[in-house]
């Protein structure tokens, strides 16, 4: 239940719970009192019909009614009428103040064989009534009851909303410190608020151990060629070293430094934030693509002893890619290929399929391949399958960050050839 409802629910609680009180006061305590109030003011009234009545008896008649009327100490705030027995008004005296109700007080009776009824009404004018006993009780006990139920609300706002927010806030604090915080079962915005900031809390504690193993994956990738970068150096150093070895040092070194550099490049391409909008796509035909990675790796892998086999049954359709961008696709999937490969017949094979709006590519190898349970995996950042390393390369996973950048998709699978196929689905320009 959220806040909102929650305080609407403690507000219709405490309105209750006031009339509730105020009900059982004016029960217990007051009823006896304002009976006692109104009694009290009837007998007043009553009092001034027994004196008009006795004046009219004495008198025998309405002789110089005014006169005797005017010296009721209460007049000015009475009504009074007499009229004889059939209805003839005699005399009247009205008060001219507003008021909330009346009382009356009736007399009849017969002089000379007229019947005369004298009737005097006492008005509870508004202006006064705060002046009444009872009604200053009613007052004292709704200020009592008010005071009673704002601290009830105040300890429950402390207790269900300031209470927790303090503990989050102190969640928050000890957090800096290494402290994790629990989630809560708690319902409402706070319980939200609270939860939020766990799983917050739960995201930048992975994202900082995928920082980690990032450092980590860095520093061994670089170590291991610049360990033999550093050997070699150090054997050029030798003068007596022919020539012939220290050229073909060179080339290593070279090679080994060139591996240090698509490394580096590796690593920036994934932590750039703005790979999409670099991305500058060209229209190209299936048919030139495959020239261009026939032209760019076909010597290098023949030298490697793995036969490699373009096929394509599109050579017609065009694409709209960033060419630049796809070919480190290939070059990252044909490295892992080559890396995976631990039999003495190597082969890697791309297909170029039509499947009518999209255009299927698969990069076919021969190598060890990936358990089923682990192959969704592989395009992860950080994962490897190979269980000698402790870190993981990120080359799958820019892979997968540049086409989905052009609208496609990636996925892997196990071929009959014992190895993996990386299959790439983008949409066909024509």
């Amino acid at each position: 239940m959220n806040l909102k409802k929650k305080l609407s629910i403690i507000v219709l609680l405490c309105f209750t719970l006031n009339m509730l009180l105020l009900f059982g006061y004016y029960e217990l305590i007051l009823y006896d009192k304002i009976e006692e109030s109104l009694n009290t003011m009837q007998i007043e009234l009553r009092n001034d019909v027994n004196y008009i009545s006795s004046q009219i008896k004495r008198l025998q008649g309405m002789d110089n009614i005014k006169d005797w009327i005017n010296n009721i100490d209460n007049i000015d705030s009475i009504n009074i009428t007499i009229e004889r027995g059939d209805n003839t008004l005699l005399y009247e005296h009205k008060t001219y103040e507003k008021s909330l109700l009346n009382l009356t007080s009736t007399d009849l009776i017969n002089i000379k064989d007229n019947v005369y009824m004298i009737k005097v009404e006492k008005p509870l004018q508004i202006s006064k009534i705060r002046n009444i006993p009872f009604i200053k009780d009613i007052v004292v006990a709704e200020v009592v009851i008010g005071v009673f139920i704002l601290i009830f609300i105040l300890i429950i706002i402390y207790y269900k909303i300031v209470n927790p927010i303090m503990y989050l806030q102190k969640d928050i604090e000890n957090y800096k410190f290494g402290i994790k915080p629990i989630k809560t079962n708690r319902c409402d915005e706070i319980g939200w608020l609270k939860n939020n900031f766990v799983e917050l809390t739960e995201k930048l504690d992975e994202e900082k151990k995928n920082q980690n193993r990032i450092i980590a994956s860095i520093s061994h990738d670089i170590k291991t060629p610049l360990t033999s970068i550093m050997g070699y150096s150090e054997m050029i150093k030798n003068k007596n070293m022919p020539q012939e070895r220290k050229d073909r040092y060179m080339e290593i070194i070279y090679s080994k430094s060139q591996n240090i550099k698509e490394l580096i490049d590796e690593f920036d391409i994934y932590l750039g934030s703005n790979l999409e909008s670099s991305i500058k796509k060209k229209p190209i035909s299936v048919k030139e693509i495959s020239k261009i990675i026939d032209e760019e790796y076909r010597d290098e892998l023949t030298q490697l002893g793995i036969q490699f086999d373009i096929k394509s049954d599109c050579d017609e359709s065009i694409l709209n890619i960033d060419m630049s961008k796809m070919r480190r696709v290939f070059g990252n999937i044909i490295g892992n290929s080559i890396k995976n490969m631990k039999k003495d017949y190597k082969k890697i094979e791309i297909n170029f399929n039509n499947d009518k709006e999209n255009i299927l590519i698969s990069i076919a190898d021969n190598g060890c391949g990936v358990d089923d349970d682990k192959i969704d995996k592989i395009f992860e950042a950080l994962y490897t399958s190979d269980k000698s390393r402790n870190v993981a390369g990120l080359g799958l996973s820019i892979c997968k960050s540049i086409v989905e950048c052009h609208g496609g998709k990636i996925y892997a699978k196990n071929n009959f050839y014992g190895g993996l196929t990386i299959v790439i689905v983008l949409k066909c320009n024509n």
